[in-house]
């Protein structure tokens, strides 16, 4: 029974820092989700302005949990993020 004590320990401090670790990771995973959903929010084209300001904020004041919603309610990969009728048309090199 006097062998439990270090193999407990040893256990117990192993979760912890797999614990700690995760953590680590799920916290830079949120910021990473965050600054793609920001700015992907900043060059969306929007019906109206408040409409990107109004995501925006929410993006910023819940973090992950804005960016999950923007992502459900908002991005959709056959939409681009810029109206190709408002980009400059290229011009040609001669």
């Amino acid at each position: 029974m006097e062998a439990f004590g270090p193999v407990f320990g040893l256990v117990f401090m192993l979760l912890y820092f797999v614990f700690i670790f995760g953590m680590v990771v799920f916290v830079w995973a949120s910021l990473l989700v965050t600054a793609l959903a920001i700015w992907d929010c900043a060059r969306r084209d929007f019906p109206d302005a408040n409409t990107r300001a109004i995501w925006c904020l929410l993006i910023l004041l819940t973090r992950w949990i804005g960016a999950l919603a923007y992502y459900l309610m908002v991005y959709r990969t056959d939409d681009p993020p810029i109206a190709a009728s408002k980009t400059p048309p290229a011009i040609a090199m001669r």
